[in-house]
């Protein structure tokens, strides 16, 4: 009997220094969790010519847009505020990715920084430093224990009719109306894309999750779901869906 196939995500990588090298990276927590839900992860690098992101594009039957500690670069939503924390080159292949992955309706997941580049990509703007501008503090504890730093922080609630809502029901959650995550983020949206459309707002308003209505998956969260993905009953709702949407 032949083995199921795995579906391929394409994961993109982000730009590091390490002893003096610059390195692709990332984070495992990622790679696990594609792994751990019955995906083969796949690292993409940046600097593509056209041929190889076609190439590419024919690949792979997801992509995971992860967090990052670099930020999308200010000019890309007509920002004029100063960024330190950039990776250009991850900017130019994320959001390239994002809209032909839509225009062929490939499956997306965004992470943080990748629920930033969806947004961009799709003509939004970012808050910079949403603890400046009338919300909550949503910046990670500044702890080295990893169960603090990604322990649940606040609650998120569920927009009504959305998406969200129906994989609550569907999983036969007895409170549909919100859940817990975790918090690790400075930046935000600020002006939402308008053809997206919000799945939950943390209590303060802010938008956390939101997807793209007429894609087989296109979702994008603020928080990381991908720590302990395995255990996380909304996460394991969330990788699945995933998996399912790039395994048609």
């Amino acid at each position: 009997m032949s083995e199921v196939k795995k579906p391929i995500i394409g994961v993109v990588s982000c730009a590091k220094e390490l002893g003096g090298y610059q390195i692709q990276a990332v984070n495992d927590f990622y790679l696990r969790a594609v792994k751990d839900f019955g995906g083969l992860p796949l690292m993409l690098a940046p600097d593509m010519s056209a041929d190889e992101m076609e190439t590419i594009l024919a690949l792979c039957d997801g992509f995971l847009f992860p967090g990052s500690h670099s930020n999308v670069a200010p000019h890309h939503y007509n920002a004029s505020h100063t960024e330190t924390k950039k990776d250009e080159a991850r900017d130019e292949l994320s959001l390239n990715i994002i809209r032909q992955a839509i225009d062929k309706n490939i499956p997306c997941l965004g992470i943080c920084r990748g629920f930033q580049e969806m947004n961009v990509a799709l003509g939004g703007t970012l808050n910079p430093a949403v603890h400046d501008a009338g919300f909550n503090d949503h910046r990670e504890a500044q702890v080295e224990d990893f169960e603090e730093k990604y322990a649940p922080a606040h609650a998120v609630l569920v927009q009504k009719q959305g998406l969200f809502e129906q994989w609550l029901i569907e999983n036969h959650w007895e409170n549909t109306s919100f859940f817990e995550v975790n918090t690790l983020h400075n930046q935000g949206v600020d002006r939402l894309a308008p053809s997206l459309q919000v799945e939950v707002k943390a209590p303060d308003g802010l938008i956390e999750a939101f997807s793209l209505p007429g894609q087989k998956y296109f979702v994008g969260v603020q928080w990381h779901p991908e720590w302990k993905a395995k255990t996380n009953h909304f996460s394991q709702i969330l990788f699945k869906e995933f998996m399912m949407a790039a395994s048609l």
